[in-house]
């Protein structure tokens, strides 16, 4: 019975994960008591909003200005994700019927369809050299993580397990893919060769561990971590190999979640429900100087820094 407690109290927590993230402005503002704003970094955010009424994905300025509506479409549009290149950005729609991974132009021109399946396909990732993309598809019944080229074709399943398997995240050298999965009984990160091969379990705690973030020099993960007694994430960031957990926004009664890193590694923009529903943040890689970026009345949610 306490195995299947356990059990049930994990499935909880990920779905909750999943529907705060997944469902998915004006000037910046500083969060109270975080310190100084932090100094400005060139490129672009994109994010997922439903300020329309539907979701739509939004590109703006890193620091909050020149917010512009990229999708217009009435279907659900979310999770975002920037081309190497920055030419382009892949992301999740329904738009046809079935959640597909799609991808347009950076302005939002031409998109296309590379996905066309019954499974449900989300979280879009592309590799360093732009050639293959990886995505969250519960094609098989349980969410799986697949890999395709950057066209669509040669969709392959790389994780094969009955456990559910999240969030892909390419290191920097394309080696590896880092992932939320379920499959020793907690929800935990992991990282596997970029061909599937020896999946390696990176955090080890009751927490609740999901969507990582490689950084850009490879030196590190962020993530979203909720303890067993919490209802809250917080955003965290540990050494590769999984040691070395820093809790950077020690949130009050809130949730941070979906880190993603600056260019050059200096800033983590981040979704944080401390202004309801949710909003974009941005801060130093250390936790210091913590801006709201969107500030509008909508669900802001799955913030992607462009590469340039």
């Amino acid at each position: 019975m306490r195995d299947y407690q356990q059990r049930s109290v994990i499935v909880v927590g990920v779905l909750a994960f999943i529907l705060l993230v997944t469902g998915c402005g004006g000037g910046p503002s500083m969060a109270p008591g975080v310190g100084n704003a932090p100094s400005p970094v060139t490129g672009k955010i994109a994010f997922a909003t439903t300020r329309d009424g539907n979701h739509e994905i939004y590109l703006m300025d890193t620091d909050g200005s020149g917010q512009t509506n990229l999708t217009n479409n009435p279907a659900l549009d979310a999770t975002p994700a920037w081309s190497p290149d920055g030419r382009r950005i892949a992301f999740r729609s329904d738009r046809d019927g079935n959640s597909e991974i799609y991808v347009m132009g950076a302005d939002g021109s031409n998109p296309t369809r590379l996905t066309n399946n019954p499974g449900l396909n989300s979280a879009p990732a592309w590799s360093p050299d732009g050639t293959r993309i990886a995505f969250q598809s519960d094609l098989t019944g349980q969410y799986e993580i697949w890999v395709m080229n950057a066209d669509g074709t040669g969709q392959v399943n790389l994780t094969n397990d009955p456990a559910r398997d999240l969030y892909p995240a390419w290191s920097s050298d394309g080696a590896e893919i880092a992932f939320t999965s379920d499959r020793d009984g907690d929800t935990e990160i992991y990282a596997m060769g970029a061909d599937g091969s020896s999946a390696t379990r990176l955090t080890n705690s009751s927490a609740v561990e999901s969507a990582p973030a490689w950084s850009p020099d490879g030196t590190r993960i962020a993530f979203s971590r909720r303890e067993a007694e919490s209802y809250y994430y917080d955003i965290y960031v540990m050494d590769t190999d999984g040691s070395d957990p820093v809790n950077l926004t020690n949130g009050a009664p809130s949730s941070d979640l979906t880190p993603t890193w600056s260019p050059d590694g200096t800033r983590i923009a981040f979704q944080s429900s401390r202004v309801a529903p949710y909003e974009i943040y941005a801060m130093n890689a250390d936790g210091t100087g913590q801006v709201n970026l969107t500030n509008t009345s909508a669900k802001e949610s799955w913030p992607v820094w462009s590469p340039r």
